[in-house]
């Protein structure tokens, strides 16, 4: 039986046309009504701009119009596909999968398909099962996306200055998609594996919650907005996902002076900066792309590879190694290290 292991050949990403700046946003929250001041979104969340989506446009097309630029750059056609994973908070609708609609809109006619939902960490847990199907044989060519339309759930308009304040955690939120092709390939070393660790703590699930969509506030759409984390239980994770990354890169053995790139999930300019400081990352080889995106979901570990692949930062088949931090609410932590 051949020993397979998973490699990355292709990669994409699509970003919208509209940007908002976070002094924009500000105006449309009507900040100067609470008499705060100017600015305080950008110094809260490091963001400059970010991507709105048109009213017209769907989760599916930033993950389409992603997954075709992968694709394309990979050097297979759609047809050559056999699995597609759509990984996303946001989806056009409940039901079916929103990966029928990918597969249909990309003409990926010979690939199973499903969606995935892991909070922003459903991008990472879709690059775990796509390299336990390769690493099993059952799948050769996989494709996964994401699609992330996140200001339709940003709430504009508040009664009082408290609500904006318990809300400022959101007001880094943005619209983008991305998607990576992997396939099978021969295994020579043992370090050409995927390594990667997940660990859940769910006990404060429901901090940061989103309700809308699902059966419990099924018809209310005062619910449908994204619920702001308590400082305290920032705090709390931020320590608890370090702890973990810490322990997850000495296991793995990472050598930091190794690592071509470092790659935070994208929530706010401090954290990453913070998560530099922690684990004695470099901050010229890790990745900050929150200052022009925003945080994008779980587009944002896959808009970040195409991005660093386009720039010549990294360049696929070429042996470096990456590393990726995952985080999603619930609280869901990753960390996976790979050679591209």
């Amino acid at each position: 039986m051949a020993n397979y292991c998973m490699k990355i050949i292709g990669a994409g990403y699509s970003v919208p046309k509209r940007k908002v700046t976070s002094e924009e946003l500000e105006t449309m929250m009507d900040f100067e009504k609470f008499n705060i001041r100017r600015g305080m979104s950008k110094l809260l969340s490091g963001v400059n701009e970010r991507g709105f989506a048109e009213d017209n446009e769907d989760s599916s097309d930033y993950a389409v119009r992603a997954g075709k630029m992968a694709i394309e750059s990979s050097g297979l056609a759609p047809e050559d596909i056999d699995l597609l994973l759509f990984c996303s908070i946001t989806s056009d609708f409940l039901e079916p999968a929103t990966a029928m609609k990918i597969r249909e809109d990309l003409g990926c006619c010979n690939a199973n398909c499903y969606d995935l939902k892991n909070a922003c960490n459903a991008f990472l847990t879709g690059v775990e099962i796509a390299n336990m199907y390769i690493e099993t044989g059952r799948a050769k060519n996989i494709l996964i996306c994401s699609g992330e339309i996140l200001s339709r759930y940003l709430r504009m308009k508040y009664n009082d200055p408290h609500e904006i304040a318990n809300a400022n955690a959101t007001f880094s939120l943005g619209d983008a998609g991305g998607a990576i092709v992997v396939t099978a390939r021969e295994c020579s070393d043992d370090k050409d594996r995927l390594k990667s660790i997940f660990r859940t703590s769910s006990e404060f699930w429901n901090d940061g919650i989103l309700w809308g969509g699902g059966t419990h506030y099924a018809h209310q759409p005062e619910m449908a907005y994204f619920q702001n984390e308590s400082r305290q239980m920032i705090k709390t994770n931020f320590a608890k996902a370090s702890e973990f990354y810490a322990k997850a890169m000495k296991e793995f053995n990472i050598n930091i002076d190794d690592v071509a790139l470092f790659i935070p999930h994208q929530i706010t300019k401090y954290l990453t900066l913070k998560t530099c400081e922690v684990l004695g990352l470099p901050i010229d080889r890790t990745v900050d792309i929150i200052g022009d995106h925003g945080n994008i979901g779980c587009s944002s570990i896959p808009l970040a590879i195409a991005k660093n692949i386009e720039s010549g930062r990294i360049k696929l088949g070429s042996g470096q190694q990456i590393v990726i931090f995952g985080f999603g609410n619930g609280v869901s932590m990753a960390l996976m290290s790979l050679y591209i």
